[in-house]
């Protein structure tokens, strides 16, 4: 019998939001980082990106997830206010503990350095920020001083423990503990503050915030030192700071669309790096890690930075961070096609998972479908307009440039002729609810698609299938033949795929959950035996498809 194996996820990119902190974390040993988008946390390695793992328990949108400092376990947290603690050990990723820790989202989260506490900072009716042991959920502290949303929080990774944390009410809070305790309010800030971090050796914490600002602090007493880069280090928002692994220089992320790197103890630029003039190039999230400075754009686009030539990133990792609505693949399977929801277009090496996008003006809204045609991808989207985009420069245009037409409705399949653009209905089949119909390549038959699939031999126009039965428990999204006709997959709401193949699979027929919490949109085959499938979850996931 035929399986569905995974070879291989395109990971989607960081979800961002305009004027808001992206956080993204490393591991402890330096091999990966972790952020999330839509109910998943994405595990990449940072030396070679296409290798990632998704972890996909949350049953609500995620906000952070950080390593404990053993690396044995995760958090991952969520706009419910839920914090799941998993391991890290196990490809499956059991599950420790849950708690729900805050009423309201959850926008950053830290871990003590012996790995048995947590603090979590976000939204609430009553309180904003929550320490407590991982594994039994008890209080470990008394988390006040705040009287609006927290967006940050840095627990100090030495003893005597402090924590610090920075709020949209303008102030930085210092705690001692545990248990963990207020101490003083900072004031210095002018807007909200959206980035609190320590230094490793926990020396020192600095805060950042929408005023442009970067202040440092005595990280055992809280005592303001000085202000970095004096009058404003930014001249938009500050996002996002991370140290250097020795303590001696801090990268900064801003809405300003650069980045920079500043000498701490002279308290001076040494790196600018400017990362485009567009909206989207705004950078809301940053990480160093060994020798890797890495910033998320507002278009989730990840970018290696490189200091000796700052004006152009070592790479940059480009993709989709909203759903993905369409995939077509090559004739020979080489190259791969994808649009998303906001209308853009990725073109990817099948084989590498390295990619492109189209440039100029494009889609402004959902791409519904696309089809390949000479050295064109013609596209069709909601904003009612259909393109003709050149595979040659990735740029996005017009261009004004069979025999029969199936369509399907609420409550029929309706066949059309087609001579000199001009369709004339030859048949009308009852079939309700079609939400997909293709043709065979080799034009021997026609599948309609709902909760089931109806597939006709168009010699005779009898249902082939006939008592093969409902497989799927909910609407079909899609469907897709193979290359040589032999067999097709189906998609559906319930997250399955299925394969089907004429005078096989009888009984049960071969399924795979393919994108758990959500469902593919679009399915594409590369050769006979590997299908490319587009989810919701703004996932592509390569599969093989064995005898």
């Amino acid at each position: 019998m035929s399986t569905f194996t995974l070879k291989s996820t395109y990971a989607s990119l960081p979800r961002t939001t305009r004027g808001q902190a992206l956080v993204i974390n490393g591991d402890p040993k330096g091999e990966n980082f972790l952020y999330c988008n839509s109910s998943n946390v994405y595990i990449r390695n940072i030396e070679n990106s296409s290798v990632s793992d998704v972890y996909h328990e949350h049953s609500k949108e995620t906000t952070v997830a950080k390593y404990s400092p053993s690396r044995f376990y995760i958090a991952s947290a969520d706009k419910e206010g839920k914090v799941r603690v998993w391991d890290t050990v196990n490809q499956e990723h059991i599950l420790k503990k849950e708690h729900h820790a805050l009423s309201g989202a959850i926008k950053d989260l830290d871990w003590t350095m012996d790995s048995q506490k947590i603090i979590v900072v976000g939204e609430g009716r009553e309180r904003f920020a929550r320490a407590f042991t991982f594994d039994s959920g008890n209080s470990v502290g008394d988390m006040t001083g705040h009287v609006k949303s927290i967006n940050a929080v840095a627990i100090k990774q030495s003893r005597p423990m402090r924590a610090a944390t920075g709020s949209e009410d303008y102030t930085t809070v210092f705690y001692e503990g545990p248990p963990f305790k207020f101490k003083c309010t900072k004031p210095e800030h002018t807007n909200f503050v959206n980035c609190v971090r320590y230094s490793p050796d926990g020396s020192i914490f600095i805060s950042g915030g929408s005023d442009g600002k970067l202040f440092m602090y005595d990280g055992s007493t809280s005592d303001f030192i000085a202000e970095i880069g004096e009058p404003k280090a930014h001249g938009g928002s500050i996002f996002a700071i991370c140290f250097s692994q020795d303590g001696k220089k801090l990268l900064s992320a801003s809405g300003d669309k650069t980045a920079k790197i500043w000498n701490i103890e002279e308290r001076v630029v040494e790196t600018e790096f400017v990362l485009g003039k567009q909206v989207n190039d705004m950078q809301l999230g940053c990480l160093w890690q060994g020798n890797n400075m890495i910033t998320v754009s507002l278009s989730g686009y990840i970018n290696y930075l490189d200091p000796e030539n700052p004006n152009q990133p070592k790479k940059i990792i480009k993709g989709h961070n909203k759903p993905i609505t369409s995939v077509v693949v090559t004739e020979d399977g080489s190259r791969m096609y994808s649009a998303g929801s906001d209308g853009l277009i990725i073109s990817w090496d099948a084989k590498t998972s390295d990619c492109d996008d189209f440039k100029g003006k494009g889609h402004t809204n959902q791409v519904s479908d696309m089809v390949l045609d000479g050295d064109y991808l013609i596209t069709v989207s909601m904003d009612d307009t259909i393109r003709f985009n050149s595979l040659q420069s990735l740029d996005y245009g017009i261009n004004p440039s069979g025999t029969e037409v199936a369509v399907g409705s609420r409550t029929r399949l309706y066949i059309f002729s087609l001579n000199n653009g001009t369709l004339s209905e030859v048949k009308t089949l009852p079939a309700q609810e079609v939400m997909d119909v293709q043709y065979s390549p080799d034009g021997a038959y026609l599948v309609a698609a709902r909760n089931k699939a109806l597939m006709y031999n168009l010699a005779e126009w009898k249902d082939e299938i006939g008592n093969w039965g409902e497989q799927h428990t909910a609407k079909i999204t899609c469907l897709k033949w193979s290359p040589d006709s032999r067999r097709f997959v189906t998609a559906s709401l319930d997250s399955y795929l299925v394969l089907w193949e004429l005078g096989k699979f009888v009984g049960e027929k071969p399924t795979v959950k393919a994108h758990p919490l959500s469902h593919v949109n679009k399915i594409g085959w590369l050769d006979n035996n590997t299908i490319v499938t587009a989810g919701q979850d703004s996932n592509l996931k390569i599969w093989a498809v064995s005898e």
